[in-house]
């Protein structure tokens, strides 16, 4: 018989059970888990880190924990992912599609700061890529850089701003490599460097190895042979 009130809503399927309260409960405590898991990854490195040092810090039980992740790989998985979010987060094409010189020095300035923001975590993912193929977390953390600049380097072939024979692919492969391994060097051995400095460097390399800013050179003087 009708009610007059509509069709009975579908049955939740989560674990919240449709219960706004219970879902903000749960993302509280997955938020917890996070901070928890990057204090004990940053002070203890990935592979001394345990998973009861993790559900201690964070202050609740290990099956507690099993409700959220799987295994320190998996939280450490998600922390990364929440890394390479802030480094990219302001950094966009549209800078770049209408000035590319403009761009790129606000894209590395975005990446140097969120770098330093999270100083540690990349320190460790670069020592566990020794070791581990980070492919094996579920990580793809470089292919996005990389897909990205290289789509930019190849619009500015197209018009005629960029060296036309330089290799989209590997120029992006070997500018962001360059760029990443340049500042693993400054944050793991603490080198006293003026971060404004690096920004205007490591960017006018980018620029000038790129073609998009020739340099004037200067002439020889007459008669020098």
């Amino acid at each position: 018989m009708a009610t007059g009130r509509g069709p009975a809503p579908a049955a939740p399927t989560d674990a919240t059970n449709g219960n706004p309260r219970t879902a903000l409960r749960r993302e509280r405590t997955r938020q917890k888990l996070l901070v928890a898991a990057r204090a004990v990854f940053e002070r203890s490195g990935f592979h001394d880190a345990r998973l009861a040092d993790i559900v201690k810090e964070a202050g609740v039980a290990t099956g507690t924990f099993y409700n959220y992740f799987d295994s320190k790989e998996q939280i450490f998985a998600e922390l990364v992912k929440l890394v390479v979010a802030d480094l990219v987060a302001h950094s966009t094409d549209d800078t770049a599609r209408d000035d590319p010189v403009a761009g790129i020095y606000a894209a590395n300035r975005a990446y140097v700061e969120g770098y330093r923001r999270n100083a540690r975590i990349m320190t460790i993912l670069v020592q566990i890529g020794k070791n581990i193929d980070v492919r094996e977390l579920g990580l793809e953390v470089r292919g996005g850089f990389e897909d990205r600049i290289s789509r930019a380097i190849a619009r500015w072939q197209e018009n005629g701003l960029a060296y036309p024979d330089l290799d989209p692919i590997y120029a992006a492969n070997a500018l962001s490599y360059m760029l990443d391994r340049f500042l693993y060097e400054w944050t793991v051995l603490e080198i006293d460097y003026d971060q404004e400095k690096v920004i205007e460097t490591v960017s006018r390399l980018w620029v000038r190895g790129l073609g998009l800013e020739r340099p004037v050179l200067k002439k020889p003087p007459r008669g020098s042979g």
